[in-house]
């Protein structure tokens, strides 16, 4: 049971005025100085002892709080899904599928050309070269021959897919930019992807 401030002065003055009753009616001094420790010794000991009921119930009144929210993470929504749900939203879950669609065929012609680029034997040089500088192989200011051809089918590709998936280039590279920023939309393009393949 907890006592609120009102309780505890009222139990202090009955405290008090047995104390003065019991000094009143002694004559001995000696004797009264005894009582007086013996007051203060119960009521030091009877604050600790309402101090540390106070405590346990805190405690637990803090451990209900914390399985209460525990309980309460395990069944709201992740933040990652509340991300998910936004981000169908704003950029609507059909145009979602259709940007992995799309990003899925790329990536598997980005494969086939790569593959190509590394039969042929300048690739090594060419590939060193745009690693020094820091770029892809295709964006490289001077390119070989075969890299030029192989390059050019990959942005002839890109873009026929692009439109072929009722983006323009610039809705395109809209949503690439914003999943490359956020991790969430990220990751529910990663799992469209996953699942469109998994379906053929």
């Amino acid at each position: 049971m907890i006592m609120n401030q009102r309780q505890t002065n009222h139990l202090k003055d009955q405290f008090n005025l047995i104390k003065n009753q019991i000094f009143e009616s002694m004559a001995k001094p000696r004797l009264k100085k005894s009582v007086t420790y013996f007051y203060k010794g119960a009521y030091v000991s009877g604050c600790l002892g309402l101090s540390l009921m106070l405590s346990l119930v805190a405690e637990q009144i803090l451990k209900s709080d914390r399985s209460a929210a525990m309980a309460q993470s395990q069944t709201s929504p992740t933040l990652m899904q509340l991300n998910n749900i936004l981000n169908q939203a704003v950029f609507g879950d059909d145009q979602i599928t259709r940007y992995a669609a799309a990003a899925n065929a790329i990536e598997s012609k980005r494969l086939e050309i790569f593959k190509a680029a590394k039969n042929n034997p300048n690739w090594n040089s060419v590939a060193s070269l745009a690693e020094s500088q820091q770029i892809r192989v295709c964006d490289l200011s001077q390119q070989p021959d075969f890299l030029q051809n192989l390059c050019e089918q990959l942005r002839s590709f890109t873009e026929d897919e692009i439109r072929r998936h009722g983006f323009t280039n610039k809705d395109f590279n809209q949503i690439t930019r914003q999943q490359r920023q956020d991790a969430s939309l990220r990751s529910l393009i990663q799992s469209r992807q996953l699942q469109l393949r998994n379906d053929k």
